[in-house]
């Protein structure tokens, strides 16, 4: 018999499952109508989503089948947003309907709920999560094993919604409430690797901003590890009412926290999560929250401090255990070239791949966006140095060589192989407790004074700005793309990398990006020079493009300057009318021309 799939599911399935996405994320509703007749992530698309994850043989690219069986258990957690608990019952009692059984951890962070799948003993994981985005949209990130279920795993989810899936004739899975056993096996694996560490540091000027969200469950865990001398802040926050989001990479929603400025100019280095804290900033110094003001650190900030103590602490001490396990030459080699990697996400600021490729002497490859990719890319990485070193298994490796491969994403996607199974994970809490060791073990006591001394460009933030549907973002980014290939396509002094909806083009002193949010009917886009000037005229060429196709497109929201008040209050742009930029722009045409384009 076939699974039984409401209608309003099926018409629903291109914004559920998409082809295109890294994990489930779309319109619950608003405030106080939520799954309403506009509604798409509704309880019963959830329940579908679940029993969907139980039923699907999922097939790799390699051409391997993975999936659930019957008395197979999956680990579901929730963030505290209004619609979250509910959602995660649905999916929960779509696994249950099809013999899978549930372990519910209830409110905890992404990264209790991949470490609690190991944990408990599970086959799968699913945290019920909108992250930083507005209260009127949620998500779901899930996965079998270490494969999450995105982009192409996510069409087979669409193809059985379109096509049938055959339900299974089994006893109904159990929901069993594990909350308090995960909590106490989370808490007791992170004392137990970095408490004798901090107990014996002085963490006075740690602080930790939980921003309202669930990183509410783990003060008690930053108070036994760091002590009382660490800062906790953002504790009595409402992150639901739609006033302030819990987004560690915006300046404007830090500013908000009770106390944050104050431990700021105390001195302290202060880490900030997102709402299911799998995500982390770094701010230190009292002028951090100005606008222009230097000492907020985002991901390709954090990517020099990790590549350097990648290739300067990690990989050493990788290649030295391996010389004493006896591991043939070449194959060290093979695997030195493997850890040795510093992927660069295309958000990145150009000084990145410069620094590590000419002052370190490293090796960057640009990486897909997307936190399951780039878990993936990890994980295959870390098997295949197991291999080379002759051993069974990833766990095998890691116990013998102690290494521990740490990578990011721009968007703060922090991903650190876990210390016993060597599996990727982005744990923002965890996380803390990594790069202050890390931090230690370079001697980084002042980040003003680390960043002084490496490479300076002039960039723009992540520009995400809304357009009028996910069909428009679709057709505008589209068009921009292939506006932008023409343009610089096989041109000296030129070099493109495009991949998921995004297009990036690199010069000698700087690049532009255009794509789009594959979680939100956003447009995104970047600029960077290696002076204001050469920043300004290169973002006036993209907003240029963008203006223009989005006009063609019949879409006419204009930039949202709530979200980007750089426009309105940063002086060194002269750009306070986005919206009003064309071709006729005098910078544009200083950009053409430099470029040599048409």
């Amino acid at each position: 018999m076939k699974l039984n799939i409401p209608e309003r599911v099926r018409a629903d399935k291109d914004k559920l499952f998409k082809g295109t996405a890294y994990d489930i994320r779309a319109y619950v509703g608003e405030p106080g109508a939520f799954y309403g007749p506009d509604a798409v992530m509704t309880p019963q698309a959830m329940e579908t989503a679940g029993a969907l994850t139980a039923l699907v043989p999922f097939k790799r690219e390699d051409g391997s089948v993975f999936g659930l069986k019957p008395g197979d258990a999956v680990v579901v957690g929730y963030d505290n947003g209004p619609t979250s608990e509910r959602l995660a019952e649905a999916f929960s009692k779509g696994l249950t309907s099809q013999g899978v059984n549930v372990y519910n951890i209830g409110v905890a962070s992404s990264g209790q709920v991949y470490q609690n799948q190991e944990q408990l003993g599970a086959g799968g994981h699913c945290q019920i999560t909108r992250s930083h985005v507005e209260v009127t949209t949620n998500g779901a990130k899930f996965g079998i094993g270490v494969q999450g279920i995105h982009t192409y795993l996510l069409a087979q989810m669409n193809d059985a919604v379109k096509n049938g899936v055959e339900a299974r004739d089994a006893a109904p899975g159990k929901i069993e409430d594990k909350r308090a056993e995960a909590r106490k096996a989370y808490f007791g694996k992170m004392k137990k690797i970095y408490g004798p560490y901090f107990a014996a540091r002085d963490n006075s000027r740690t602080a930790v901003n939980v921003f309202g969200g669930t990183g509410l469950q783990y003060m008690e865990l930053f108070r036994d590890i760091f002590g009382p001398s660490v800062t906790i802040l953002g504790e009595g926050l409402n992150v639901n009412d739609g006033h302030l989001l819990a987004d560690p990479t915006r300046k404007e929603m830090l500013v908000k926290v009770p106390g944050l400025q104050e431990a700021l100019d105390k001195g302290m280095r202060v880490h900030s999560f997102d709402l299911d804290a799998d995500r982390g900033s770094l701010t230190e110094g009292s002028e951090a929250l100005e606008l222009t003001g230097r000492g907020h650190y985002l991901g390709d900030d954090l990517a020099f401090i990790l590549a350097e103590h990648k290739l300067k602490c990690a990989v050493p001490a990788l290649e030295k255990k391996l010389r004493e396990l006896n591991v043939p030459e070449d194959n060290i080699k093979k695997i030195l070239e493997i850890a040795g990697t510093v992927y660069v996400d295309a958000r990145y600021t150009s000084s990145v791949k410069s620094y590590v490729d000419t002052v370190l002497k490293g090796r960057t490859a640009f990486h897909r966006k997307g936190h399951s990719l780039w878990k993936e890319t990890v994980t295959a990485n870390m098997k295949k140095m197991a291999e080379l070193a002759r051993f069974g298994s990833i766990r095998e490796f890691v116990a013998a060589t102690g290494y521990r491969d740490i990578q990011i994403e721009a968007s703060l996607h922090m991903f650190s192989t876990d210390t016993e199974d060597g599996i990727p994970r982005d744990d923002a809490v965890e996380n803390i407790f990594i790069l202050e060791r890390l931090m230690d073990e370079m001697g980084v006591k002042s980040l003003a004074a680390y960043f002084a001394d490496l490479p300076k460009r002039f960039i723009t933030k992540e520009i995400r700005t809304a357009s009028v549907s996910n069909e428009a973002k679709d057709v505008i980014t589209a068009a921009v793309i292939e506006r932008i290939r023409r343009m610089f396509g096989g041109k000296e002094g030129f070099s493109i990398v495009e991949f998921d909806g995004q297009i990036r083009v690199d010069w000698a002193t700087g690049f532009i990006m255009y794509g789009m949010s594959n979680t939100s009917p956003k447009l995104t886009f970047m600029a960077e020079g290696s002076t204001a000037e050469e920043r300004n005229e290169a973002l006036a060429f993209i907003m240029a493009l963008h203006n223009e196709a989005k006009s063609s497109a019949g879409d006419t929201l204009p930039m949202d300057t709530e979200e980007n008040p750089f426009f309105i209050l940063d002086k060194s742009y002269e750009m306070d009318k986005p919206d009003d930029i064309g071709f006729d722009d005098e910078r544009v045409k200083i950009f053409m021309r430099k470029s040599g384009v048409k």
